[in-house]
């Protein structure tokens, strides 16, 4: 098994029998600026400092990909919940310089089997940073 990377026990990873992966991440960061108008010149910015970052993916939880999709479900939920905070690893790059909590998911159902059974799932989040107090 490849261990891609992960979050806490959100684990990213590929085998010969499981996919569990992420896609289209998007890391946002900026800086917080006040205006301060001025008579007769162009506006003044002043630097005050830089807002928290965020980080969003995807993840397709599916049985076909050996993914049970409820039990990744309720792993992110409890997540939330709990409020747990870790760090984001990818590979060897640890991102941020905090650790991270899941601000939001957002779970699609997509197909289910003739009994109600949930066989594909996706789920995007949106981690925020957790700065040190």
């Amino acid at each position: 098994m490849a261990r891609i990377g992960a979050f806490g026990n959100l684990v990213f990873s590929v085998s010969d029998q499981t996919v569990k992966t992420f896609d289209n991440m998007k890391w946002d960061f900026s800086a917080k600026y006040a205006t301060h108008d001025r008579h007769i010149k162009a506006d003044l910015l002043e630097y005050q400092g830089p807002e928290i970052e965020t980080v969003s993916f995807g993840m397709e939880f599916s049985v076909f990909l050996g993914v049970d999709p409820w039990k990744e479900i309720k792993k992110l939920r409890e997540m939330v919940r709990s409020g747990y905070t870790g760090r984001l690893v990818i590979g060897r790059m640890i991102y941020g310089n905090y650790k991270w909590v899941i601000q939001k998911g957002t779970v699609s159902l997509k197909y289910f089997d003739g009994n109600g059974n949930l066989l594909s799932a996706r789920a995007d989040v949106t981690l925020k940073e957790y700065p040190r107090r």
